[in-house]
C-alpha cells in the first residue's frame, strides 16, 4: 500500500482535503495542524473530503476526520461531505458511525482547482501520545457501538500518559 498523503485547497470558506493511499496515524498531527488552521479562519463554513484515493484509513485518521464533523456542527454548518467510491473504506465509516456527522457521497471527480500539499507537522512521542488519544475519544463520542469499540483503546492511552507524566 501507498503511504497515505494529504492535500488541500480552500475555496470561498470551503475547505477540500484529498487523502490518498494508506492513511495512517503519522498523517495525524499534520492533518490535525490544517484544521487548527481552517478553524481559525472566521470565513470557513464547509469541507469536502475526498477519500476516493484511499485505499484504507486507521482509527486516529478517523477520529482527527471526527473532529471536521464535531466543529462544523458545533457551529450550526450543513454536514461535511465525504467522498468514497471504495466499498471497504466505507464499510470503515460506517463502522464508525460517520454517517451521523458527514454526508457520505460515492460519487467520484470532485473537483478543487489546485491542490497543496498539507504541510508535514513534527510531533514527540507524548504529543503524538495526546493526539491519538483525543482521536480516539472523539470515536467513543460519536454513538454507544463507537463508545464500545474504543473504550478499552481510550482506556490504555490514557493510562499510558498518566504513566508518562509519572502520575
Amino acid at each position: 500500500m501507498a503511504e497515505g498523503t494529504a492535500s488541500y485547497a480552500c475555496e470561498n470558506g470551503t475547505w477540500f482535503l484529498k487523502l490518498v493511499g494508506d492513511l495512517r496515524h503519522p498523517l495525524g498531527p499534520a492533518l490535525n495542524a490544517l484544521l487548527d488552521h481552517a478553524f481559525a479562519d472566521p470565513r470557513t463554513t464547509q469541507f469536502v473530503i475526498d477519500l476516493s484515493g484511499a485505499e484504507s484509513i486507521d482509527s486516529t485518521c478517523l477520529g482527527v476526520l471526527a473532529r471536521i464533523g464535531n466543529e462544523t456542527s458545533r457551529r450550526g454548518g450543513a454536514k461535511p461531505a465525504i467522498v468514497s467510491p471504495n466499498a471497504d473504506v466505507n464499510e470503515v465509516l460506517l463502522a464508525v458511525c460517520f454517517d451521523r456527522l458527514f454526508q457520505l457521497v460515492g460519487v467520484t471527480g470532485v473537483t478543487s482547482g489546485r491542490l497543496n500539499p498539507v504541510p508535514a507537522a513534527g510531533s514527540d512521542s507524548d504529543s503524538m501520545l495526546a493526539l491519538v488519544l483525543e482521536a480516539h475519544r472523539r470515536l467513543c463520542a460519536i454513538d454507544e457501538r463507537t463508545h464500545a469499540a474504543f473504550r478499552d483503546v481510550v482506556t490504555a492511552l490514557e493510562e499510558d500518559l498518566q504513566r508518562r507524566d509519572g502520575t
